[in-house]
């Protein structure tokens, strides 16, 4: 009775460390690519964009998933369904969009600030499977 609710307690330890360890990223990021001052003007919204992208992402990407799954399979032709693998590129998009305005820095910039977040996040993503597939809409 006492363990019940670990798996919750567990999922949200990690959610935390995951949360520290992206928005450290970003921070990095854009303290490097961008500039120092809009690095430290801009921590809070670094952190909130760091929880989307651990908690609210995955589960956006699970549900973009399952469409293109479902219509991948209406018009899948030769048996193979393809348009499942576009939810990455979805993604990135995801996070280049929301990097560039709540970070308000040039496109250039956001570029890279968001490949290197994707890279980070398909590391812990790969290194903390369950963090992912919590909710059961991962990839």
């Amino acid at each position: 009775m006492l363990f019940q609710l670990e798996s919750t307690l567990l999922f949200i330890l990690w959610l935390i460390l995951a949360t520290v360890i992206v928005a450290i990223i970003l921070y990095i990021s854009v303290l490097l690519i961008a500039s120092k001052t809009k690095a430290s003007d801009k921590k809070f919204v670094i952190v909130i964009l760091a929880f989307i992208f651990v908690l609210i992402l995955p589960i956006i990407l699970g549900a973009i998933n399952q469409v293109l799954g479902v219509i991948g399979d209406l018009v899948a032709f030769s048996g193979s369904n393809y348009l499942t693998q576009l939810t990455p590129i979805i993604g990135f998009l995801i996070i280049l969009v929301l990097t560039k305005f709540f970070i308000s820095i040039p496109w250039d910039q956001d570029v890279w600030i968001s490949l290197l977040t994707l890279f980070f996040l398909f590391l812990l993503y790969t290194m903390i499977p369950e963090l992912y597939n919590f909710l059961g809409f991962g990839l």
